[in-house]
């Protein structure tokens, strides 16, 4: 590939550049995500008589916090968009715009994905163990593997509808930030919202106008899937497509920018 278009070299400095202006803000984004985390799951024990958290409550914290913290993390994607002469000095930064888009993708999400789960399951252990002194109910660590891991008879179609909507929803909030200047997150979750509603209203009103309610399809034609198996690889296809559509409109926005 080009110099011009991507280089190694370029690439590390942005990250080098990134976590010398940025290390100390992300050390405080880290342990306020730690110490919210340690906060909830010992309200939640005290207000469970000190009952040690099993797996269950593992994996549904664990969804809750990566996925609130998330976005609150990718919706401030491209900060430097927020005020114009922070956006010009970010333009004149000598990369190219894939270099630019690429370190963001990396930086929002790839590591939020890969060190909020870990995160999360380090503060888990290290709570449970510190009320096991308040408790005489053992706390029974939870194994790494349920990061990524349901139960062993969820079909492989689950885990690839969930991934599917974590991206989706995160590449939403980036993309926002791409286009928004102003408080992209609330304007991106707006914007959501609206296009969500016109869409039920205007399945709503179609169904009752045609009477499609009444309408029985046959359980073959591909474009209106019935088996459940068949509408969740659908919706699951239309997840992750829709994630690189926003990505693809995220970069073309800074290249737009750029320009």
């Amino acid at each position: 590939m080009s110099n011009n278009i991507f280089s190694w070299q370029r690439f590390q400095l942005l990250f080098r550049q990134h976590f010398i202006h940025n290390a100390q803000l992300l050390m405080l984004s880290t342990g306020a995500y730690v110490g919210v985390i340690f906060i909830v799951l010992s309200l939640v024990q005290v207000a469970n008589d000190l009952q040690p958290h099993n797996l269950e409550n593992f994996q549904g914290f664990l969804i809750g916090f990566v996925t609130v913290f998330g976005i609150l993390y990718v919706g401030h994607s491209f900060p430097a968009f927020r005020s114009k002469e922070s956006t010009i000095s970010y333009l004149m930064i000598p990369a190219s715009p894939l270099e630019k888009f690429l370190f963001e993708l990396v930086v929002r999400i790839a590591l939020v994905l890969l060190t909020l789960p870990i995160l999360y399951w380090l503060v888990f252990h290290v709570q449970g163990y510190f009320f096991n002194v308040f408790t005489d109910l053992p706390f029974v660590p939870v194994n790494a593997q349920y990061l990524v891991r349901i139960d062993e008879n969820v079909p492989t179609l689950v885990y690839s509808l969930t991934a599917g909507g974590v991206l989706f929803a995160l590449s939403l909030a980036f993309t926002g930030s791409a286009m928004f200047t102003k408080q992209p997150l609330v304007k991106s979750l707006f914007a959501v919202a609206l296009i969500v509603m016109f869409f039920v209203g205007y399945v709503i009103l179609v169904a009752e106008y045609l009477g499609l309610g009444k309408y029985n399809p046959p359980e073959e034609m591909v474009l209106v899937p019935l088996d459940e198996t068949k509408a969740l690889a659908a919706v699951t296809f239309a997840l992750f497509a829709g994630t690189v559509v926003m990505l693809f409109v995220a970069y073309q926005k800074l290249k737009e920018r750029e320009v």
